[in-house]
């Protein structure tokens, strides 16, 4: 039976690596984006090339009618939900003293509301499942660690890694419920807030990770692959820290 993945956030960096890499195992795949159309147009072509089926959705994962709406197309169209990976996420960095009540909202709103609002609905129809199904959050290792001017993302990513836990211990034994936390991965984003295309910056990142370089999304798409392989089965509420050894406890 082919197995449908919804990843929120899916058409671009981490996200689209994740798409790709199940697009190759045969699953097919709705993917949402915020404001990209682009970005979707282009990552559905190359999950079609690559032989899966692909739906993208324009979706506010924090608006519960379009979590709704998300779910509801998934199902009627592939008739079962077999994983979520909660990927969409919202970053707006600012000194503390600076944050204005929206720049939380929106953060804390994205990341976390989102993560609820999807982990809650894809669990109402994984539950009627024989199978159940996997759930995968994405959080960050700053959710443990905590960063400069970064207080509403580094807040909103610690409430993820507790919230994996809680779902886990509630929707067991027919789902699983994980984490995964990069640390510094190449992708826009990353570049884009550290001027890793600097070489002395990046050589100032790089310093600090035993394995010496930073990781490539399609590493972390092949952690998605364990976790959701037969021999992940007996793994959950865990998470999952994918960094090169920079942040250890």
């Amino acid at each position: 039976m082919t197995k449908t993945a919804i990843i929120t956030g899916g058409v671009k960096g981490l996200g689209k690596a994740m798409a790709l890499h199940l697009a190759r195992q045969g699953y097919n795949l709705v993917l949402t984006y915020h404001t990209d159309e682009r970005a979707a147009h282009d990552t559905e072509q190359e999950c079609k090339k690559a032989g899966a089926s692909a739906t993208m959705l324009r979706s506010n994962v924090a608006r519960k009618q379009e979590v709704e709406e998300l779910f509801s197309l998934a199902s009627k169209q592939y008739g079962s939900i077999d994983v979520l990976i909660n990927n969409a996420g919202l970053n707006r960095d600012k000194p503390m003293l600076d944050l204005e009540e929206e720049d939380w909202d929106q953060v804390v709103d994205t990341n976390m509301k989102g993560t609820f609002l999807c982990s809650q609905y894809a669990a109402r129809y994984m539950l009627e499942q024989e199978h159940g199904g996997s759930i995968i959050n994405i959080a960050a290792t700053t959710g443990i660690t905590g960063r400069k001017n970064g207080l509403n993302y580094c807040a909103s990513k610690a409430g993820i890694l507790v919230m994996t836990k809680c779902l886990a211990m509630e929707l067991a034994p027919k789902i699983r419920v994980n984490c995964i936390l990069p640390g510094f991965i190449q992708t826009q984003e990353v570049e884009e807030r550290y001027g890793t295309h600097d070489p002395e910056r990046l050589r100032a990142i790089v310093e600090n990770i035993p394995l010496g370089r930073i990781g490539q999304p399609e590493e972390i798409a092949q952690a998605i692959d364990f976790l959701l392989s037969p021999g992940a089965s007996f793994i959950n509420g865990q998470k999952l820290i994918i960094d090169g050894g920079n942040y250890m406890y």
